[in-house]
């Protein structure tokens, strides 16, 4: 559609690759009763993590469904996405007292099965111009 096309000097660009980094992605199933101050306290805790030397950025929020979509989420409902700067700042921030804290008061509460995780190391790819 046109609304969706990109204008003619737009490209992707590559990050330099000192910039190559690991991305962390966490997938929660909150339990459907969980307070409006218990995902505060998630997403309060979730951006805390952003202290942790090596993190670059967080993102954190429910995942959605459009009447256009299958529902393929197997009742993973919220996400968390963690970019890092190396495979170490993961390993540092997996043990850090702060995560460990945050998982502890701030996830594991809320939690109404198991947190599925995945990493994968990558370019940052920007776009615009």
């Amino acid at each position: 559609p046109e609304e969706l096309q990109q204008p003619p000097n737009w490209k992707w660009k590559m990050a330099e690759p000192s910039e190559r980094g690991v991305d962390h992605v966490i997938l929660l199933k909150i339990r459907d009763d969980a307070t409006p101050e218990e995902l505060q306290r998630l997403e309060e805790g979730t951006y805390s993590l952003k202290a942790i030397p090596g993190v670059v950025a967080i993102t954190i929020g429910p995942s959605f469904v459009e009447d256009w979509m299958d529902d393929r989420r197997q009742g993973y409902n919220y996400c968390v996405r963690v970019r890092l700067c190396s495979k170490e700042a993961l390993r540092i921030y997996n043990d850090h007292d702060l995560h460990v804290k945050v998982k502890k008061e701030c996830i594991l509460p809320v939690l109404n099965g198991p947190i599925l995780a995945v990493d994968w190391e990558s370019p940052l790819v920007l776009g615009g111009n």
